[in-house]
Parts: C-alpha cells; sequence; structure tokens
C-alpha cells in the first residue's frame, strides 16, 4: 500500500511538471517574433466606428517568412500579428507550424479591406495548404480572435490606419 502511495505521488509529480512545462513554453517566443515591434493599428468600419488594436509587425523578410510559426496560442491570442510589405504583392501563407487556427484579412496599400479567409490548422501527416488571394495588396493581418473577425466578416467598407 505504501509502494503504491509513492508511486501515485512520483506520477502527480510527474504530470504537474510536464502540466508546468507547457505553460513555461509561452514564454519562450522564437527570437525573429520577439523583434517585431507593435503599433497601435485603427479598424475604421463604413459608419465610421473606429476600433484601435495593437499588433506585432513583421516587416522584414526574415519576420515575414516566420509569422506565428513556432509561437504559442496565449501570445497569438494577445498580439494580432501585421505583414507589412513595400511593395504590392500576391504572397501566400501556411500554416505549418503554428498552434491554432488563424484568419487572415487582406488589405491594399491605402489600408482598404480586400478579402479575408479562415486557416485551419493543417491534419497531422497532411501537406499544409497554401493561402491568399488573387488580387496583390500591402498588408495582410493574422488573428485568432473571433472578435476582431466579426470586423472583418460583414459587408461593408472596412479599413485600417497604421499610427505612426
Amino acid at each position: 500500500m505504501a509502494c503504491r502511495r509513492i508511486r501515485l505521488f512520483f506520477y502527480l509529480i510527474l504530470v504537474l511538471a510536464a502540466v508546468n512545462a507547457e505553460a513555461d513554453r509561452c514564454n519562450e517566443v522564437p527570437e525573429v517574433f520577439a523583434t517585431m515591434p507593435t503599433q497601435i493599428v485603427e479598424i475604421w468600419n463604413e459608419n465610421g466606428m473606429r476600433s484601435v488594436i495593437r499588433a506585432r509587425m513583421a516587416v522584414s523578410p526574415r519576420q515575414r517568412a516566420a509569422g506565428f510559426q513556432h509561437v504559442c496560442e496565449a501570445e497569438i491570442a494577445r498580439f494580432p500579428l501585421l505583414f507589412v510589405f513595400d511593395r504590392d504583392v500576391r504572397t501566400r501563407f501556411h500554416m505549418q507550424n503554428v498552434q491554432v487556427p488563424l484568419n487572415i484579412s487582406f488589405f491594399s496599400r491605402s489600408g482598404r479591406f480586400i478579402s479575408n479567409q479562415r486557416m485551419p490548422r493543417p491534419l497531422l501527416g497532411q501537406p499544409g495548404k497554401l493561402y491568399g488571394i488573387e488580387s496583390s495588396y500591402r498588408y495582410a493581418l493574422e488573428f485568432s480572435s473571433d472578435e476582431l473577425q466579426q470586423l472583418f466578416g460583414g459587408p461593408g467598407k472596412i479599413r485600417i490606419i497604421l499610427r505612426r
């Protein structure tokens, strides 16, 4: 009986250590992600209603290539990620090594909303899909929040403004 309690005690310690290790992973964001600056982004709808968010900015080729890869769920929920390109592009996005499903919204050079998509996590062992739109865009905003999705999900004229 005492042996069984001791084994149960050690098993409990192992389980708690595993849970703790999982929680600590959020403290270790990839180095390239940590270098992404944050900036205020204003989202305006056609009725003149404004929402303000703080987003990480992927401005360098290295930052844009990394995106949300290997970033924990809590950090993804904390900051949307705005990809900023120096010219209009038709770049595609993938979901390899991303912890949670994402929404992605595309914007023109002037900040006008073009389109959005839902990007689910790929199934284990399946090749990942590429996401993008046919028209060119200047900005792409990735986020996990359903609340933010509601801003872009409906019809109407939406635009973003970066506060400098």
